[in-house]
């Protein structure tokens, strides 16, 4: 959406392996065309006015508040508790450290700041770590999918490609052999088509507050990996309107922000199949997998009205309570600008991000 020299562009989130819960009691309903008042204050502007003009249209769910914080699992939970005045932040960084000793935690699990105070101007970095213990609580992840690039006339470029991630801390189970020091090393690869079949990623995220991740990329046509800036995850994957930084709706490192808290509201929360955890199966002794349902989208199955963009299946959405927080990257050289993210105020996920470009 351009508005003046802004270009403004709206990411959206579905949780895998959470579904979120709000108050229950009301019936499911449809977001759409004919219902778009409903949608006042529960969506981001750009997004209802797609509602509105009728390229959106969304089920809404209710879901039950106690069975949803059990999606979280009790130690965590109440090592969150625990957690209650143990850290505190860094002003120059917004760097976690133990009160304590003043320094980086070598290792920390659930959310270290349980509590959060509106009025408090560290809130907004505050949440931003909350959101981070959250990610980190599975010890890590994997998952092939396909990128497709859509505009109005439909499908333009597809990506197949492979992501995993291993975390250090912040994980179940305690501490790991951690030398090198560092909160997680993720890779990205393209499996197909062959024009970028075997273009690769390796990040590597540091503990220490003032080391910026390290990042380096494989191209096969060149045989050569390269050191490249944490900047590039703001820049386009394939030349679609994707970013790495999209992943979880935001993937960089805590430190490299300035957040701020800016306000609280209740928004609809896009979920994978249901508003509960899906069914996980061991696959081995330190595996498991959940095996999502297919979110056909409708260029695909050509579903009722909307965009060709527009997930016709497999999605719903329930109202949650959710923290506003603006974030502006340090990095010069990071393409984004202002970022407005709509984080759940219980389980500290991102359902929604708007973002403004430097242009």
């Amino acid at each position: 959406m351009m508005m003046g020299a802004l270009v403004r562009r709206v990411a959206l989130l579905a949780l895998v392996l959470l579904g979120p819960a709000t108050a229950g009691g009301e019936d499911t309903w449809i977001l759409d065309a004919t219902s778009w008042e409903r949608g006042k204050n529960l969506l981001p502007e750009p997004v209802l006015k797609r509602v509105q003009a009728g390229e959106y249209r969304f089920p809404v769910v209710p879901a039950d508040p106690a069975r949803f914080h059990d999606n979280y699992s009790n130690p965590f939970w109440a090592a969150s508790a625990a957690n209650e005045g143990k850290y505190d932040l860094d002003p120059a960084s917004c760097g976690l450290r133990e009160k304590a000793t003043g320094k980086v935690p070598d290792f920390y699990f659930g959310y270290p700041f349980p509590t959060i105070t509106r009025d408090d101007p560290q809130a907004g970095c505050q949440i931003a770590w909350n959101f981070t213990a959250a990610s980190l609580m599975g010890g890590g992840s994997g998952a092939s999918f396909y990128l497709t690039g859509l505009d109005q006339k439909g499908a333009y470029r597809t990506i197949r490609t492979r992501i995993q991630a291993t975390a250090y801390v912040g994980r179940h189970g305690g501490p790991v052999d951690n030398p090198e020091r560092v909160v997680a090393k993720a890779t990205s690869l393209a499996l197909e088509p062959p024009d970028v079949e075997g273009v690769s990623t390796l990040t590597v995220r540091h503990l220490d507050w003032d080391k910026p991740d390290d990042m380096w990329a494989f191209v096969p046509q060149t045989r050569r990996a390269r050191h490249i800036s944490a900047a590039s995850r703001s820049e386009p994957v394939g030349g679609m309107d994707i970013f790495a930084d999209d992943i979880n709706c935001y993937a960089g490192k805590v430190e490299t922000y300035r957040w701020r808290l800016v306000g609280e509201t209740q928004i609809l929360a896009p979920v994978i199949a249901q508003p509960y955890a899906l069914p996980q199966r061991q696959v081995s002794p330190t595996r498991w997998a959940i095996d999502t349902p297919a979110l056909p989208a409708r260029f695909e199955d050509k579903s009722g009205p909307g965009v060709p963009w527009l997930i016709t299946a497999g999605l719903v959405f329930v109202p949650r309570p959710a923290w506003i927080v603006e974030g502006v990257s340090t990095d010069p050289y990071y393409n984004f600008g202002k970022v407005i993210m709509y984080f759940d105020r219980e389980m500290y996920r991102i359902y929604w991000k708007v973002v403004t470009n430097r242009a």
